[in-house]
């Protein structure tokens, strides 16, 4: 990946062998996708530090193909789809940094600049054979929203690819846990709020069901507040209920007290209780 947006910087065609290599190795993640039917991303683990780009692009990748493989999309179509989400943003190589990495608000004249980025991403796909039709619509419709206000063509609902709109999730959800020059991330079950929020204007619906399933909002080791006024630590996620994980209890208010565990999604006498904040243990 590192490779082909620096050879797409210097203005370089994208060569045979690159292109290769990319296969490869995405061939790979497929791969071990398809094997772990119980997966659960804790997208924390997977983030590294040096270029927001490189690795913003691996996490999206990771994400999309996750929530392609609940969906049971063929292992081809993964495979265009895992091509798509790793270089989504690779039209941003021809977008002066001083707009990607301003702090303030952008200008309109700046936010149509940025704007562009889908389409050029698509014609750098769209003109090496080594791409498919798939992975290049993919890229040019990650910022189209389900309720037709995204870009570049205002597309609505089904007539945005399918590609499109799992990318649009991934993208979103990473960006928003991201430190960005502009704003601080959120934590993780904070972006799934806004995510789920968005269902049915911003994104597909029935795709954000899929993305909950393979996200794990609260990563296991997170401190939590609860609202019977405790404290605790995540032990374990539930893949069809993200939001009630189990927590282990060790302060009562200030006190640290003798641990004990609630299930947030299976004790009854837990229905009354949820997450208000994080608490830092």
């Amino acid at each position: 990946v590192k490779d082909i947006y620096f050879c797409t910087t210097k203005g370089k065609y994208l060569n045979n062998r690159m292109v290769k290599d990319l296969n490869k190795v995405l061939d790979k993640v497929v791969e071990d996708i398809l094997s772990n039917n119980e997966l659960m991303i804790n997208i924390i683990d997977l983030k590294n530090y040096d270029d927001y780009t490189y690795s913003h692009s691996v996490n999206v990748a990771t994400l999309s193909l996750s929530v392609g493989n609940e969906m049971n999309l063929s292992k081809k179509m993964l495979f265009n789809l895992g091509m798509a989400s790793l270089l989504h943003d690779i039209g941003k190589m021809f977008i002066p940094q001083e707009i990607l990495n301003k702090k303030g608000k952008l200008t309109d004249e700046e936010y149509e600049i940025v704007k562009t980025h889908s389409f050029k991403g698509y014609q750098i796909l769209k003109e090496n054979a080594e791409f498919s039709y798939y992975s290049s619509i993919g890229v040019l419709h990650h910022h189209e929203k389900y309720n037709g206000t995204g870009y570049p063509f205002e597309l609505k609902g089904n007539k945005i690819s399918i590609l499109g709109r799992i990318i649009a999730i991934a993208d979103v959800y990473d960006a928003l846990i991201s430190d960005r020059p502009y704003r601080k991330s959120l934590f993780p079950s904070e972006a799934l709020e806004y995510i789920m929020g968005g269902g049915g204007t911003f994104f597909d619906t029935e795709i954000v069901r899929f993305f909950t399933k393979i996200v794990a909002p609260y990563p296991i080791g997170t401190g939590v507040l609860l609202s019977n006024n405790s404290t605790g630590i995540v032990i374990k996620n539930y893949r069809d209920c993200c939001m009630r994980p189990v927590v282990k209890i060790i302060k009562q208010g200030d006190e640290l007290i003798t641990p004990y565990f609630i299930d947030l999604k299976n004790d009854s006498n837990a229905r009354g209780i949820v997450i208000t904040g994080i608490a830092k243990i």
